[in-house]
């Protein structure tokens, strides 16, 4: 129902503001309707910048475009900007920031501390730093503060010009703890660790006294993140008081360097866990390969659905848990996870989507798995890569091909793992023809370098096809060594089709002497003895030793409903 009166509308602006409904997307939307924004001339500035807050704090895509309508009613209204107007809208819609600099200056903000550190950031972001740089230096000295230094270090530092900070912080009338956290960092992030640890201390010393917990966390990351776990631990244990920032860079730091038992012994000692803890430990289980570790990721999605009902589970961490799913054919538990995220009205984004695809192709749930990308409002590459690869291996060739051309239609761009998934669909549908074409066009057409996997499934498909010459051509012609896997697909045809005179000529041309290709042997050791040449099988054999060869056991897994 449309508020008319003038008064009714700044009343119900107000009972927003105060509830705190104001910041909900539905209701800000509602607030640009053309009545009420035609009705509330004398709304006063304070306000829309309320409005103009709401709007830079949503994630919404409607956000921007928002904000930028409140300030032109804002502009037609009997109010006008003040300093408080232009750091939101820069911080709403920024690419706008030139013609919003422009605003700054016709209405004389040109001086404000609080304008110039939203332009300076916003100039940062954008990593125009001279024009950031221009407009620090003709704000010197008078109209600038601690603030306004920190920023463009920052965005100096985030454009990787370490020395030019450096030589700003040192001209820093009073650095604060937010000037040394951020230039350690800098050093730290660029692996400088010395200098980072001498400033470290430096921040320490008696005339200084400005080193806080986010200056420990910021080393201890520098340490963690060029593989100094021993130094980061115990730079850890010496913080005299840790916060949960300074937990989670060392249980990421473990657990992505395959550490998952320290890892997951600071994890239950944590005092207090969020979902960026929670989610570190269940993708570090779930990038291992060992099965075991796999189940273990579940199992603490589960415990973390159980014991932290006030930390939900976000977007990594779902995408983690569905690729394990996966990875274990676990498919009722993959179902489950889908109906979780239904269930919580969480948008299903370009990532989840893409999981959830892969999920449910890797179980064999192919019409599901189609069904599930038809529901996607947005399908980027990652979602197309999903569905083609997903038919492809499930021997779906013809539906693989047919999503690559709709794929195109859509215009989205393919990708090198999108030809990989093309190329897989010919080789286990036959599709000589295609896969050559495909191979072909991905330099020609989409300016895509074919690499050692492209060229590996094309050997697979001639191979299977016993176009065996052809595959010894294209190994030829490859602008790299070939690796075991495409020697290894090569042979295997030889193998198959019982030609002898192939596998010698790629014996002799790329198998080295002192090559450490087992798998390779083997199979040329197969092919000798298939031919009954039996000294060459032997001498294949015997070039074995010394290789600690060993047949890794397989192993299935069985989920029980």
């Amino acid at each position: 129902m449309p508020v008319e009166a003038p008064e009714h509308c700044r009343t119900v602006l107000a009972r927003l503001l105060v509830s705190g409904y104001i910041h909900r997307s539905a209701f800000l939307h509602r607030l640009l309707h053309p009545t009420t924004t035609t009705t509330t001339t004398t709304t006063t500035t304070f306000l829309h910048n309320t409005l103009i807050k709401c709007y830079s704090a949503s994630d919404s895509y409607s956000a921007p475009g928002g904000a930028l309508l409140v300030y032109s009613h804002l502009l037609h209204s009997s109010s006008n900007p003040d300093n408080f107007t232009f750091p939101f809208l820069l911080k709403a819609q920024p690419s706008s920031g030139k013609q919003i600099h422009a605003h700054v200056h016709r209405f004389g903000f040109q001086s404000n501390v609080f304008v110039i550190n939203s332009l300076i950031n916003m100039y940062s972001s954008f990593r125009d730093l001279h024009s950031a740089q221009n407009l620090f230096d003709s704000s010197f000295p008078n109209n600038l503060d601690v603030v306004s230094w920190n920023t463009l270090i920052h965005g100096y530092l985030k454009s990787g010009h370490l020395r030019t900070a450096r030589r700003l912080f040192d001209q820093m009338p009073e650095p604060n703890h937010v000037s040394w956290t951020s230039i350690v960092s800098g050093y730290a992030h660029l692996g400088q660790l010395d200098v980072a640890h001498s400033l470290f201390r430096k921040s320490s010393s008696p005339h200084v006294l400005c080193r806080n917990t986010a200056t420990w966390n910021s080393l201890i990351t520098g340490y963690a993140r060029n593989g100094h776990l021993s130094l980061a631990r115990r730079l850890f244990d010496e913080m005299p008081c840790k916060n949960i920032v300074s937990w989670n860079s060392m249980i990421s730091a473990y657990a992505q360097s395959g550490h998952l038992k320290q890892a997951r012994s600071m994890f239950d000692e944590m005092p207090e866990k969020d979902v960026f803890t929670w989610t570190c430990m269940i993708s570090g289980y779930a990038q291992n390969d060992d099965q075991a570790e796999n189940e273990n990721a579940i199992q603490l999605f589960q415990q973390m659905l159980v014991e932290d009902g006030a930390c939900k589970p976000n977007e990594v961490t779902l995408v983690s848990v569905l690729a394990v799913c996966a990875r274990l054919a676990a498919l009722n538990r993959g179902v489950w996870i889908h109906a979780y995220i239904r269930r919580n009205g969480m948008r299903l984004s370009d990532n989840l989507g893409a999981a959830l695809i892969d999920m449910y192709a890797k179980c064999g749930c192919v019409g599901t798995a189609v069904e599930t990308f038809r529901e996607l409002d947005c399908k980027n590459v990652s979602c197309w890569n999903a569905l083609i690869t997903g038919l492809a291996v499930n021997g779906v060739a013809e539906e693989a091909l047919k999503a690559f051309m709709e794929m195109q239609e859509m215009k989205t761009r393919p990708n090198s793992i999108t030809f990989l998934g093309v190329l897989m669909a010919c080789c286990h549908g036959g599709l000589v023809e295609e896969g050559r074409k495909h191979l072909k066009s991905m330099e020609n057409s989409f300016g895509v370098e074919p690499e050692i996997k492209h060229y590996g499934c094309m050997i697979d498909l001639l191979g299977r096809a016993g176009l065996l010459e052809e595959a010894e051509e294209v190994i030829g012609s490859m602008p790299m060594e070939p690796d075991v896997t495409v020697l290894g697909a090569l042979l295997g045809a030889c193998r198959i089709h019982g030609n002898v005179e192939v596998a010698d000529r790629v014996c002799n041309r790329f198998l080295k002497p002192k090559s450490h290709a087992p798998s390779c042997r083997i199979l040329l050791s197969h092919i000798y003895a298939a031919a009954g040449r039996w000294t060459e099988a032997h001498r294949a054999r015997v070039s074995l030793q010394g290789d600690q060869v060993k047949k890794v056991a397989g192993l299935s897994s069985l989920e029980l409903f």
